[in-house]
């Protein structure tokens, strides 16, 4: 035994490690007919060798090897060395010393692959990643079956989301001409990469991957995979895996393959849960019916809970023309567990499938008194949803909600009965009906479900009445707001408006700046300037810095002339929040509508100095400067504006369909405008400006019948009070098509919003001289075709 004491060296302590090896097969004794070497006196003896001698003894001789020490075998000992005494460190956790020791052994012997195997697995451990990544291709240069390093990399790949990195190597690990057949590092790259291609989608590249390692692993003989290989490839449940490569041959439509894996998984654990039901299918689909019968008989005898067993039973039956016998067996089951609730749900299911409604809906029925579960309220509203029974049904729908888990178990349902709006509209009828009769037929918790299904199905005034009868039965400042809402849905302002100056009447506490505001709100929708900045102002009165109550205040004083004082709101506002992006737009948007372009000017300017980059105050500013220069007549300042828009966000639809209308106004670039705008359709397909900016670019174009369609439903979209452009467009596509009738009620419309509008909409003239030259023309034909007049 030799004790070595490593020096202090690269910043490593002093540590004694103790260092034991077998010298004979670098030493070995002198051969027989050797000359003997001259005797050695104590005056030659090396120093203190007297020390190792008895009294009377011959001093020891001094040894001399046979063979001397070449310079290779120097370095590999020291590269032992370096390499043992990391180990020992590794086992005191000194772990930074250890990558330090070891990096000095692989300068010594650079293609040791148990040098590179730590020194990947302790740079993994503390993040030096890079480095990690470079040993670990090294072992796998070296060393490609190192089933270690390839399941190291593969969790750092997969971890970081580098699904191609992960494939690269993997494959680069197959390809490598040192991996031979059988060997376990195969067996685990062609399983990784298969579970890779499964993650990725890749089916079929899944499905070869799998199929190669089902090969390897039914050459027992070949591979001999050790406990710790198995594990690697196949988990502490093999059965899982085979589940998992039937899957991936399933969905490849490879049955044959697919049946092979599931029998494997079966030898592994013949109780399995899912792996008999996913044979039985494979083994259905292949034509082997009566095979797959036997197989699901033998698998429900455990009596299993759940009924998937019990309807691919129904499936087998049903493809092996024995519909006959699946009410009878299932009925047969039922009674022998009868704790089974799946398959007592799997029995009624097959009365409502086969025709017996009664039967399914009693059984249902009595197994929601019994025990009410998700399931059942989910199954009888499949039921009574198949049979359009919305009285029943709205009351499961109400019944399920107070379940847990009983709203999201109807809720495809619900989403049915929202699919088919006039079935909706019946659902509705009946909930009004309900809570019409004396007693109600259902509580208020089913008004919930009603408002959604009238929202979803746009049948808010079906919705209306029930919410004001309700009221009368039940009233609540909850439900006025309901009922102002959903009139808010419909658009009726006015009404919505109304409906909260009652409930402030009924209930004077709610008479508080925040249901003031909402009443300004709905008033200024509906046009009644004057009341809504009274009842903004009374709002402020009780709560003085109310950004909503000052925002729609400063809408409304602008909407009636009073254009300084709103200015003055907002210049106050802006004094104390400076960057507020909803009132730099709006206030920048008033200025431009009253023809202060040189002020809209200097106050984007202003912002865009002192935010530039903020990206809310960059898109209003430059949107805005747009307008101010349009209307000042420098239509390419106005361009360059949207275009640097345009340069930083391509793909935002208010800047395409801005830059794309502009054009088009122009006549420039309309087939560009076209392209841009229909990009900005495709994010709000029902925007009316979106919608106006479509139909005059195909007019531009000259395809006027086109242009009709986007037009007309922009008219259609419009709030209250209309557009007077959009109006006027839709008059010069029926004139151009000679639809002058038409046209001049589509002008005449324009000539109204134009002439409310605050101030006078400056297209005014313009639309009057359109109006009164078609009054002097005679009528004419339409033309049978073409878009020209």
């Amino acid at each position: 035994m030799v004790w070595l004491i490593r020096p202090r060296s690269a910043g490593l302590s002093c540590i004694a490690v103790a260092l034991g090896f077998v010298a004979c097969a670098a030493w070995a004794d002198p051969p027989l007919d050797a000359k003997p070497e001259p005797a050695t006196t104590v005056a030659n003896q090396p120093k203190g060798a007297a020390l190792y001698g008895l009294p009377g003894e011959d001093p020891p001789e001094a040894f001399v090897p046979r063979t001397p020490r070449t310079v290779e075998d120097q370095r590999q000992v020291e590269a032992l060395r370096d390499f043992s005494t990391a180990r020992a460190l590794e086992d005191q956790r000194a772990w930074s010393d250890a990558i330090a020791l070891l990096e000095e052994a692989l300068k010594l012997e650079p293609d040791s692959v148990s040098v590179l195997r730590r020194l990947s697995r302790l740079c993994f451990l503390f993040k030096r990643t890079d480095q990690a990544l470079s040993y670990s291709r090294r072992v796998l240069d070296a060393d490609p079956g190192d089933t270690d390093t390839i399941s190291r990399l593969i969790n750092h790949y997969v971890r970081n989301g580098d699904f191609m990195g992960a494939e690269a190597m993997l494959k680069s690990v197959l390809d490598n001409p040192k991996l031979g057949p059988h060997m376990p590092g195969r067996l685990l790259a062609e399983y990784e990469l298969g579970k890779l291609d499964t993650k990725l989608g890749r089916i079929k590249q899944a499905a070869d991957a799998f199929a190669k390692l089902l090969d390897e692993l039914d050459e027992k003989e070949a591979n001999r995979l050790s406990f710790r290989e198995q594990l690697l490839i196949l988990g502490d449940e093999p059965a899982d895996a085979y589940l998992e490569f039937g899957k991936v041959f399933d969905d490849d439509n490879r049955l044959d393959l697919a049946i092979r894996a599931y029998e494997r998984g079966l030898v592994y654990n013949e109780d399995h849960p899912l792996i008999p039901l996913s044979l039985a299918q494979a083994l259905l689909k292949s034509g082997k019916g009566e095979q797959a019968l036997r197989l699901v008989e033998r698998f429900l005898k455990r009596q299993p809970q759940g009924s998937d067993g019990y309807e691919l039973l129904a499936k087998i039956l049903t493809q092996l023309k024995r519909e006959g016998e699946i009410t009878p067996r299932l009925e047969e089951a039922a009674k022998l567990d009868s704790k089974n609730l799946s398959l007592q749900y799997a029995l009624a299911d097959r009365y409502r499938e086969s025709g017996q409604v009664e039967k399914a809906e009693a059984l249902y029925k009595s197994l929601l008194e019994a025990q009410p579960t998700p399931q059942g309220y989910s199954a009888l509203a499949t039921s009574l949803l198949k049979r359009k029974k919305a009285a029943q049904l709205l009351k499961v729908f109400t019944e399920a909600r107070k379940k847990e888990g009983g709203f999201e178990a109807v809720t495809p349902q619900i989403k049915a009965v929202i699919a088919d709006p006039g079935f909706a509209g019946e659902v509705l009828d009946s909930g009004n009906a309900l809570l019409s009769s004396e007693p109600p037929g259902i509580d208020r918790s089913a008004i919930d479900i009603l408002a959604v299904i009238a929202s979803e199905s746009n049948q808010l005034d079906k919705l209306v009445p029930i919410l004001r009868l309700t009221l009368k039965q039940d009233p609540s400042p909850q439900l006025y707001r309901e009922i102002s809402h959903a009139l808010e849905g419909l658009r009726k302002y006015g009404e919505a408006g109304e409906t909260i100056e009652q409930m402030m009447a009924k209930y004077p506490e709610e008479r508080n700046a925040r249901t003031l505001t909402q009443l300004g709100e709905y008033r200024r929708r509906a046009d009644n300037f004057p009341g809504a900045i009274e009842s903004l102002r009374e709002a402020l009165k009780l709560e003085p810095v109310n950004p909503e109550a000052q925002f729609v205040l400063g809408w409304s004083l602008s909407m009636v002339g009073k254009l300084d004082e709103a200015i003055d709101l907002f210049k106050s506002v802006l004094k104390n929040d400076p960057s507020n992006a909803p009132f730099n737009r709006l206030y920048g948007s008033i200025l431009l509508q009253n023809g202060k372009n040189e002020e809209a000017i200097a106050l984007y300017k202003e912002l865009l100095e002192r935010y530039p980059n903020n990206e809310e105050i960059i898109e209003i500013t430059h949107s805005g400067l747009s307008v101010a220069y349009v209307n000042l007549g420098d239509f390419a300042k106005g361009e360059a504006e949207l275009e640097i828009l345009f340069q930083h966000n391509p793909d935002d639809p208010g800047v395409n369909n801005d830059l794309g209308y502009l054009y088009a106004d122009q006549g420039k670039k309309l087939e560009q405008a076209e392209s841009m705008i229909r990009r900005a359709l495709q994010e709000k397909p029902d925007e009316s400006a979106y919608l106006d900016s479509l139909g005059w670019v195909l007019y531009k174009r000259g395809k006027a019948k086109e242009a009709l369609e986007p037009l007309e439903k922009a008219v259609k979209t419009l709030n209250n009070g209309g557009d007077a452009t959009i109006f006027e467009h839709l008059g010069d596509v029926y004139f151009r098509l000679q639809e002058n009738a038409k046209a001049k009620t589509a002008w005449e419309q324009a000539e109204k919003s134009a002439a409310k509008a605050i101030p006078t909409d400056k297209r005014l003239p313009e639309i009057r001289k359109k109006l009164e030259s078609l009054g002097k023309l005679a009528p004419v034909l339409k033309p049978a075709s073409d878009d020209s007049p």
